[in-house]
């Protein structure tokens, strides 16, 4: 599925084949906008220019009142980066989904909470292993939380492994992901075997369903387990701000991912990512960061160019009757 263009009625598309919602109303009114903007235009160039020169991976979208995608800007969004904690937000769907409600456990102090809230890995390798064990059929953690993500969520990478020290999941690995010449991390013109790649098009995607997907599910579970996931990463920890909380410090919804240089190959750097939605009145915008080797403040300055580029969006934005809408 090539989601350049993941319209509504496409996005229902990618939902039932992925089985993720069971029968679907069939969307009525005005399709997505299928012809990039003079105003999404120059955002687009603004943005590409900006992050020129840096090693910085970007999906940014924006989801209207009517759940309409109106723009999706990209930039190295389908290049490999490590994804560190940002997979943590899809373990919580994963939980919701496959744990009984009635023994859903999401308070502070519990495991999964500390997974998504406090970024505990170990506690992590505790929810997949404990859910792996509610799945039927054959397969390792690892690896039925990789089939969820595939088969249910519609991304396109997985994990290779998830050793932690303490972790249920030391031993357990994926070999469908694991590095190698093509799933490789190329920095500066080299090419590093690193666990756990993913592109910025994985994550912004997840987000489109935990966003729109609590629209469109008619299953209650379904529903259920979605607004489950986006409520508990609405939480923030007490001691600490993501790149994106630190910008935007109100309305994000998402997780952070950090690796610091000594968890990676000498010369990489650090790796600063960040995904997840920022509500801004009745519209959502989808954001999902990745870089490697780049400083936190340029981290932090890059994410400030894309909130002032959706300032610039909710002041000069087209309304429904111009002609850049497709009805």
């Amino acid at each position: 599925m090539n989601y350049s263009k993941l319209t509504r009625r496409n996005f229902l598309k990618v939902l039932a084949a992925t089985f993720l919602v069971p029968p679907l109303q069939q969307p009525t009114g005005p399709n997505d906008w299928d012809q990039e903007t003079e105003l999404a235009k120059s955002i687009r160039e603004y943005l590409e220019s900006t992050f020129a020169g840096h090693e910085m991976a970007l999906d940014f979208r924006r989801i209207n009142a009517q759940n309409n995608q109106e723009f999706h800007i990209q930039i190295q969004a389908d290049k490999l980066y490590p994804v560190a904690s940002c997979f943590k937000a899809w373990v919580a769907l994963y939980y919701y989904l496959n744990t009984p409600k009635d023994q859903w456990k999401d308070t502070q102090g519990t495991p999964l909470y500390s997974t998504v809230v406090f970024s505990n890995n170990t506690e992590a390798g505790t929810i997949l292993v404990e859910v792996g064990q509610l799945i039927n059929g054959s397969g390792n953690p690892i690896q039925k939380f990789n089939d969820f993500l595939f088969k249910s969520v519609g991304m396109t990478n997985g994990m290779h492994t998830w050793d932690w020290p303490g972790s249920p999941t030391v031993g357990f690995t994926d070999e469908r992901f694991a590095p190698s010449f093509n799933r490789s991390m190329v920095y500066q013109g080299e090419a590093y075997l690193i666990d756990n790649l993913f592109t910025a098009t994985d994550l912004a995607h997840g987000y489109d369903v935990l966003q729109r997907g609590q629209t469109f599910a008619r299953w209650d579970a379904m529903r259920e387990a979605i607004l489950a996931t986006d409520s508990l990463l609405t939480v923030p920890a007490s001691d600490y701000l993501s790149p994106m909380e630190y910008v935007f410090s109100q309305g994000y919804m998402g997780k952070d991912g950090i690796l610091p240089e000594t968890d990676l190959p000498k010369g990489l750097g650090r790796v600063i990512d960040d995904a997840g939605v920022v509500t801004v009145g009745d519209a959502h915008y989808i954001i999902a960061f990745m870089s490697m080797g780049e400083g936190e403040s340029i981290v932090r300055d890059k994410l400030g160019e894309i909130s002032k580029m959706i300032e610039v969006y909710e002041r000069g934005r087209p309304s429904l009757a111009t002609p850049f809408y497709n009805g």
